[in-house]
C-alpha cells in the first residue's frame, strides 16, 4: 500500500472510530499526556520532520512551499504541549485527568508574540514567491488534496462540538466525549500528515 494511502486510511480509521471508542476506552486513554495526545503529538512532530526533508531536498518554488508549512506543525505541536506546560508536574486533578497551564510557564508572554511572527513569516513566503501557483498545479493533475483537507475541516467541527463550543454539542450522544473529542483531533493530524505527502507526490510529477 502506498504511503499516502496508509496514513489516508489511518485517517479514516480514527475517524470512522472516534464514536465507538468513546463508549469502549478508558477514560485515562485520553487524558493530558495519554496514549491519544501521545499520538497526537508523534504526527505533527513527524509532519514537521517531513516538511524540512521535503524542503530540504526540493527545488524553488517548492522549497518555499516547505517551508511555510513546517511552523505550522510546531505551532501545533507546541498548543498540544501547552508550550511545554505538560513537561511539568500537573496543577491539578479533575475528573478529565491531569491539568496542566502554560500560565505557569515563565516565557508565556512571548509565546503569542512568537507565534505570531511565525504566522506572518509562514503568509510572507506564500505571497512573495506566488506558492498558490502550486495549487493551481496540483489541482490540474487532479492531485489537490481536497478530500484530506476537507476531512481535516470536518474533524474539526466535531471536536469543537465535543468541547461544546460555539453553540454546538453532541455531548447527549457520546459515550466519554473526551475520547472522541481527542480520537477526531488525531483523524485531523493524520489526514492533513496525508495531504502533505499527497503534494509532495505533485511535486515529484514536475
Amino acid at each position: 500500500m502506498h504511503v499516502q494511502n496508509l496514513f489516508r486510511l489511518a485517517a479514516l480509521t480514527a475517524f470512522c472510530a472516534a464514536y465507538l471508542l468513546s463508549f469502549h476506552l478508558p477514560e485515562w486513554t485520553s487524558y493530558e499526556n495519554g496514549p491519544i495526545e501521545m499520538a497526537q503529538n508523534l504526527v505533527l512532530f513527524a509532519g514537521g520532520l517531513q516538511a524540512v526533508s521535503y524542503g530540504y531536498r526540493a527545488r524553488t518554488p517548492w522549497r518555499y512551499l516547505w517551508l511555510a508549512i513546517t511552523p505550522i506543525w510546531f505551532i501545533c505541536l507546541g498548543r498540544e504541549l501547552s508550550w511545554g506546560a505538560v513537561l511539568l508536574p500537573p496543577i491539578k486533578f479533575s475528573t478529565s485527568g491531569p491539568f496542566y497551564s502554560s500560565a505557569v510557564l515563565p516565557y508565556k508572554n512571548l509565546v503569542a508574540p512568537i507565534v505570531g511572527l511565525l504566522l506572518v513569516f509562514s503568509l510572507g513566503l506564500f505571497l512573495r514567491f506566488k506558492l498558490w501557483t502550486i495549487c493551481v498545479f496540483a489541482a490540474k493533475s487532479r492531485q489537490l488534496p481536497v478530500l484530506e483537507v476537507v476531512m481535516a475541516g470536518i474533524a474539526v467541527l466535531l471536536m469543537t462540538a465535543a468541547e461544546n463550543h460555539m453553540n454546538m454539542s453532541l455531548e447527549s450522544y457520546l459515550g466519554y466525549g473526551q475520547i472522541f473529542e481527542e480520537t477526531i483531533e488525531l483523524s485531523a493530524y493524520l489526514f492533513l500528515f496525508a495531504a502533505q505527502h499527497r503534494l509532495r507526490l505533485v511535486e515529484s510529477y514536475q
